[in-house]
């Protein structure tokens, strides 16, 4: 009977010695986080849709109207500054081939192409934004000029395209690109 005492102490012991596995983490649970009030999803969404500024509306001569020809280029000025403003992350993104300058004068997304990272809501917020404030600067110097927007935008694409960074997406020809040589 002894070793019968002995044998189940020694089994109980055994089984007491046993660790249990215990997970600790140092961040709550997403349920944990929601319930304390943060929302960490919503705020980022939140944060990215306060950091997205539109340009300007330019409708017809609403900007230029009653001023003379000397007031309608400080407004010129004011898009060439509203454009400068984007000009690095065009800069680098047609480096990337993520964007190119059209044979239209506007910028077009070659996501196909793109060479690193680039986060594709950004890339869509510079080429909205740059676009924009190119058509509001062929209107207003097609205003100035007493010409057609037609006419204004071949002139315009080929002394910008002397400004555009070496080796950036040019489109040549209709669906022929390349990157710019210097």
């Amino acid at each position: 009977m002894k070793k019968l005492w002995k044998c189940l102490t020694a089994l109980a012991l055994l089984g007491a010695c046993v660790a249990p596995q215990v997970v600790v983490t140092d961040q709550k649970t997403a349920l944990e986080q929601q319930a304390a009030g943060g929302y960490p999803a919503l705020e980022n969404e939140l944060q990215q849709a306060s950091l997205s500024p539109a340009p300007e509306p330019l409708v017809g001569e609403a900007r230029t109207a009653g001023r003379d020809p000397r007031q309608r280029d400080g407004a010129l000025a004011e898009l060439y500054v509203q454009s400068a403003a984007d000009a690095d992350a065009v800069d680098r993104l047609l480096l990337q081939k993520c964007i190119g300058e059209g044979l239209s004068g506007l910028l077009e997304p070659r996501p196909n192409e793109c060479v690193g990272a680039a986060d594709a809501a950004e890339v869509a917020r510079v080429l909205e934004r740059e676009n924009q404030h190119r058509r509001q600067l062929w209107q207003l110097l097609a205003n100035a000029r007493q010409l057609s927007i037609e006419r204004v935008q071949p002139v315009w694409r080929e002394l910008h395209l002397q400004q555009v960074v070496c080796g950036g997406l040019v489109e040549a020809s209709a669906g022929s690109w390349g990157p710019k040589s210097c």
